[in-house]
């Protein structure tokens, strides 16, 4: 479970930013919603189910999300899929020569395991010049590691560990200037890195939804094909108003070279663990209409964009859920309409739906989904971009909106910022 994340200085993010998922004491709203738990030294707090940001184009949104996701896969990948001496990809704050000199900066506060923890790392594009894991187990602090470059010595310095932490310390030296401890540590079996480390890997999922991006049908189809999660993922379908009865999987020759980008690598490692093998797959979806027999109708040429969108859709949202992880989704809305968009969120938000408690953080432009009889006051976020072209997180709680307020047109009036700024209207 996600508690906090905060970044500085990556991409159009300088200054520190801080998304929070503890919920606020002063918003009574949808208390049912809330992730109710209690871990040590956090006592009476309850936490969100999810978050929505809005904003202007261009502001920062989807960077806050790659913040995230560059964080995730340094974690995941930076031990076996970085070569020596290979760029980290680390991106900075490019607008002014201070900035682009400094480290990326990342931070994250979660639940792995029934354990909080704490994890932060700075990185330039050639090391990481900082990481640091604080466990609180019993409430206390626990600083299990941290190391820091030194330019002057080109080496690192580890602090005193915790007399909790058991960490072998002949691991240190496999520690490659741009790989993560957090990485490495779980390749060697570390036992209490290892829960961490599963956490990034196996509860954090980012699906992107925007238009220049592939959501493929293929992990819904082989779930549907293998009985896993059948009766929900036809429910998904059946009760979305798309006139779909059944979802028929026949075996088809599908080559899945070049499909590895567009498929998230746990869901491409599901279908297959080699590139050139084919698999056997094809979705045809069933319509009735009236009285008139079921027809199939060919799922690439003959269903709308919004239909396959959906049903692409409905397997990950399906393992979202029985699975309860943490998801990030970028422009949650495209190609789908905006109730029914609505109606997933509110799957989410759902105690009945979602009892492993998973999180939705998504961005969107969709004033429908600013609705308070779906979304706390405090689960809804905005992104400005300033005059120095920097990108400035804020919630809406910030401007104290009255209970009953309405929210969705507050915000296209401007009220509460996030909207683009056109005082005489587009010119050509």
């Amino acid at each position: 479970m996600l508690i906090e994340f905060r970044v500085a200085n990556f991409r159009s993010i300088r200054e520190e930013q801080v998304l929070s998922l503890v919920a606020s004491r002063a918003d009574k709203d949808l208390s049912e919603s809330l992730i109710k738990a209690d871990y040590p030294g956090m006592a009476n707090t309850d936490y969100l189910r999810g978050a929505a940001l809005y904003g202007h184009n261009a502001s920062g949104k989807t960077n806050l999300l790659l913040a995230f996701e560059f964080l995730a896969d340094l974690v995941k990948n930076s031990a076996v899929g970085l070569m020596p001496g290979e760029a980290t990809g680390a991106e900075p704050f490019k607008l002014d020569d201070s900035s682009s000199a400094e480290p990326c900066r990342f931070e994250v506060s979660f639940i792995a395991s029934g354990v909080r923890y704490l994890f932060g790392a700075a990185v330039t594009s050639e090391r990481v010049v900082e990481e640091f894991l604080v466990s609180y187990p019993k409430g206390l602090p626990q600083k299990w590691y941290r190391r820091t470059y030194d330019p002057n010595t080109r080496a690192y310095a580890w602090d005193k560990p915790s007399s909790f932490f058991r960490a072998d310390e002949s691991l240190r030296p496999k520690v490659r200037e741009n790989s993560l401890f957090l990485s490495v540590g779980p390749q060697f079996n570390d036992s209490q890195l290892t829960p961490v480390f599963q956490w990034f890997n196996n509860h954090v999922r980012f699906l992107k939804l925007s238009c220049d991006s592939a959501l493929h049908p293929l992990y819904t189809a082989k779930r549907l094909s293998s009985g896993k999660g059948t009766r929900g993922i036809m429910n998904l379908l059946r009760s979305a108003d798309i006139a779909i009865i059944e979802a028929v999987v026949s075996e088809r020759d599908v080559d899945l070279i070049g499909l590895r980008e567009q498929l998230p690598p746990k869901v491409f490692a599901d279908l297959t663990n080699d590139a050139n093998k084919k698999i056997s797959l094809e979705v045809a979806l069933s319509h009735q209409a009236g009285d008139h027999p079921p027809v199939q109708l060919n799922f690439a040429k003959e269903e709308s964009a919004g239909t396959r969108r959906y049903f692409a859709l409905a397997g990950p949202w399906m393992d979202i859920l029985e699975n309860g992880v943490l998801v990030f989704i970028d422009e949650i809305e495209t190609s789908l309409h905006p109730l029914l968009v609505k109606e997933l969120v509110r799957l989410i938000q759902d105690p009945a739906a979602n009892p492993k408690g998973a999180q939705i953080i998504f961005t969107t432009h969709s004033p429908t989904l600013l609705d308070t009889n779906l979304l706390r006051r405090d689960q809804i976020w905005f992104t400005e971009k300033t005059e120095e072209g920097t990108t400035r997180l804020y919630p809406l709680t910030d401007y104290q909106p009255r209970k009953g307020e309405a929210i969705s047109k507050g915000y296209l009036a401007g009220r509460y910022g996030g909207v683009p700024f056109i005082p005489e209207g587009l010119k050509i």
